[in-house]
């Protein structure tokens, strides 16, 4: 009896000390506001998410006041993206944030967002934090499409036309496209 006792012991001891310690959740609570009373979309049942890379840590979904609540485990060291959609709405970037103070945050994401601007005034991306592949989005009801064909004879088509984002009416309220990242804020 005693050789089982201890090959009991060692398997529910390796058993505790091979799982890895569950890291602490964040909460994050939150609010989607317009920016202009007649500058962005409704605010109410607006998906909001947030990536690391290209993972999907945690998705809900706005009340009628625009209010929403996250509940994920922060992946280690890598940005935390924040993106939102929904009728009317493009997939579009709301905060690329690094850090929080605590387990716990209260945000305040305004649609659409903020543009930050360099010292040369030229608008500047959300995640890359760089001016130079960042467009102006101009919306219409025929988008212009330029065709690029390579010397191979292969065709692609672009909607970047004379430094700007040509979108068609459908979608808004992202006002700039960043070409590097390929995501509109």
């Amino acid at each position: 009896m005693k050789p089982y006792l201890i090959i009991l012991v060692i398997f529910i001891g390796t058993l505790f000390l091979c799982f890895k310690p569950v890291s602490n959740q964040i909460v994050i609570s939150g609010q989607i506001l317009k920016r202009a009373k007649g500058d962005a979309g409704w605010v109410e049942n607006i998906m909001v998410f947030v990536k690391a890379d290209t993972k999907v840590l945690a998705k809900t979904v706005t009340d009628e006041n625009g209010r929403f609540k996250l509940t994920f485990i922060q992946a280690e060291h890598k940005p935390l993206d924040f993106f939102c959609n929904g009728v009317g709405i493009d997939t579009m970037l709301l905060a690329s944030l690094k850090t929080f103070a605590g387990d716990t945050s209260n945000i305040t994401f305004y649609l659409p967002a903020e543009p930050k601007k360099n010292n040369l005034g030229k608008v500047i991306c959300l995640k890359c934090k760089r001016a130079d592949k960042v467009y102006k989005i101009v919306y219409g009801d025929n988008p212009i499409v330029v065709r690029h064909i390579n010397h191979s004879g292969d065709t692609t088509f672009s909607p970047l036309y004379k430094r700007t984002y040509q979108e068609d009416c459908s979608v808004q309220p992202a006002q700039y496209y960043c070409d590097r990242d390929k995501l509109k804020f």
